[in-house]
């Protein structure tokens, strides 16, 4: 439990990391100046390098009273907790219940348990991404009567899901957010599902790139060094402002999500840095040419599969044992070659039209 009002900081890891990595951040936190009342959160860095965000506990909670006004959240209510604690979207759910005085209960994602739970409780708030309420839809389940509203983040929710989970009575609140904002930063309200600026947040577009201020930013990152030695900190905003990986388009308070910039896709509602996950390929590849594609999954949003000129069957066990699991390769295509250009680079659009004929 976090004492929102101590300096104690916190550092926040997936206890199922491989031990490697758990130690590697342990030891990147501890290599960078310490920081007073803080929370640390894992974050996928660019090539394979471990990194660290710092969140303030006065950001997450600038962010947790922004999000409790639009929510009218209170004492009154009460959260059901299904999402992990080591990510902003169910650190943000702590936060907002500290502020508010709702009460939190937590448990462990069953769609029909999910159901049981809320009206057992009498639950009225719940965070969601789009892997949960693809879950409710395909079972059917309705919506209690005492559910008022269900924040859906951590990836795109389709138009098609977002009607049929309404038609069964759940109240869903597309949002956007993201780690460095200390959870939402537009959310949608129960008239429909357009994303609007939380009132703590700034907005601006520049070069189709979501530019963002609001006091609930990260304080910096934490970045591992080559090699895995040492580690440096550094603050990425510029005069307060912060540019987002993300494309958009702004009118007004509406905020459209055009999708990712970099090679970043959500499976199941979580952030993948593809390139990261290139190089541990790389690693255990073998003799055989190979690349990593993200296709799109009605469930988990997308799933990763590999194109292969070759024989890589043992490479792709190695490479499943090195990431966690909802990272592993669902999928193994056979191909006569890789198409790539002069420089050595995976040319998508052919590759793709490649694994479409042979699905």
């Amino acid at each position: 439990m976090i004492d929102w009002s101590s300096d104690e900081t916190h550092l926040l890891l997936n206890p199922r990391l491989p031990e490697k990595d758990r130690e590697a951040l342990v030891r990147l936190q501890r290599s960078v100046p310490a920081l007073a009342a803080h929370v640390w959160i894992a974050s996928s860095g660019t090539s394979g390098a471990h990194k660290l965000v710092a969140l303030s506990k006065r950001a997450l909670l600038a962010s947790a009273e922004s999000v409790n006004l639009h929510l009218r959240a209170n004492s009154s209510d009460v959260w059901l907790s299904v999402l992990p604690t080591f990510h902003v979207g169910g650190l943000g759910i702590l936060a907002r219940a500290a502020l508010s005085g709702a009460r939190v209960v937590a448990a462990h994602w069953d769609a029909r348990g999910f159901v049981d739970l809320v009206a057992g409780e009498r639950v009225t708030l719940a965070s969601l991404v789009p892997a949960q309420v693809t879950d409710l839809v395909a079972a059917r389940l309705v919506s209690p009567s005492s559910m008022r509203a269900v924040v859906v983040g951590g990836g795109v929710l389709r138009g098609g899901l977002y009607r049929e989970a309404r038609a069964l009575g759940w109240p869903l609140l597309p949002s956007y957010g993201l780690t460095e904002a200390g959870s939402q930063v537009a959310t949608a309200d129960i008239g429909g599902p357009e994303l609007r600026l939380l009132p703590h947040v700034e907005c601006t577009i520049v070069d189709e790139r979501i530019v963002i201020r609001t006091p609930a930013l990260l304080t910096g990152y934490a970045v591992e060094g080559e090699g895995g030695g040492g580690g440096r900190f550094f603050d990425p905003k510029v005069d307060g402002w912060f540019t987002t990986e993300d494309r958009g388009v702004l009118e007004g308070n509406v905020l459209e999500i055009l999708g990712r910039t970099w090679e970043f896709v959500k499976i199941g509602g979580e952030s993948v840095d593809l390139k990261r996950l290139e190089a541990v390929l790389e690693e255990v590849r073998g003799v055989a040419d190979v690349a990593l594609v993200a296709r799109h999954d009605e469930r988990l949003g997308h799933v990763l599969v590999v194109a292969a000129a070759g024989e890589v069957g043992s490479s792709v066990g190695l490479f499943n044992k090195r990431v966690l699991p909802f990272e592993r390769i669902r999928r193994i295509f056979q191909v006569d070659a890789i198409p790539r250009t002069e420089l050595g680079k995976v040319r998508s659009g052919e590759l793709t039209k490649i694994i479409e004929s042979l699905e």
